[in-house]
């Protein structure tokens, strides 16, 4: 008779590989075009298991989510923390982070921003600000020291340059503007522009540090 072994790995593990396996088909194949037979299928377990994980396709959504969170967190404080850039740079740094979450991940987002999805977009648009607030509080009062910067209370000038990027982002999503770089110039300068006022920095320093920069690359 032979024996057969099971491979068994602990929970932490295999709930961490059904949300990677998730993850990679909701942004192949997008949230609605991917089932739970799909998900379990990808690493070879039962659908119980996937239950005994999840409550629902949206729970491991919900999962995604989190890791997204906890990815950005980690990402922001790394930029933050080097000792390489000054402020403005640092800062644009989070912004060219952001938006290529926001491509990487279009499929989520255009579902996640659904109507229905209220909940996902409320716990992602409340999350993000209060992981990445105190991050950007710390660039800004590291302009006021380099000079760069002239603000009062960098925690609340923190909060409305995240407040107008998520503004931008959601005018690139509802009238996907890609295609006209004209447009896309224009809300890029009206980006740094509303910035510099609130940072209190000099007109059109973003505007050249982002040149210099691309031009780095």
């Amino acid at each position: 008779m032979n024996n057969i072994t099971r491979t068994v790995k602990d929970p932490e593990t295999r709930r961490n590989e059904l949300i990677g396996a998730a993850e990679e088909l909701f942004l192949a194949n997008g949230y609605e075009g991917t089932t739970v037979a799909n998900i379990v299928r990808k690493i070879g377990v039962a659908q119980g298991t996937f239950y005994h994980y999840f409550r629902s396709k949206e729970g491991v959504l919900d999962a995604i989510i989190d890791r997204c969170i906890d990815e950005i967190t980690e990402e922001v404080e790394g930029i933050a923390s080097r000792d390489d850039s000054d402020a403005i740079e640092k800062i644009l740094r989070v912004f060219n982070l952001l938006n290529s979450l926001d491509r990487s991940w279009q499929k989520l987002t255009e579902y996640i921003f659904e109507e229905k999805n209220a909940r996902l977009l409320v716990k992602f648009e409340k999350r993000v600000p209060q992981v990445t607030t105190p991050r950007f509080s710390r660039m800004i009062e590291e302009g006021v020291e380099e000079g760069l910067f002239d603000v009062k209370y960098p925690d609340m000038a923190a909060l409305s340059i995240i407040g107008t990027a998520g503004i931008i982002s959601y005018i690139y999503e509802t009238y996907r503007l890609e295609e006209n770089a004209e447009k896309v110039k224009e809300i890029t300068a009206a980006t740094f522009y509303f910035i510099e006022r609130i940072l209190g920095a000099e007109q059109g320093i973003f505007i050249k540090y982002a040149s210099r920069m691309a031009a780095s690359t």
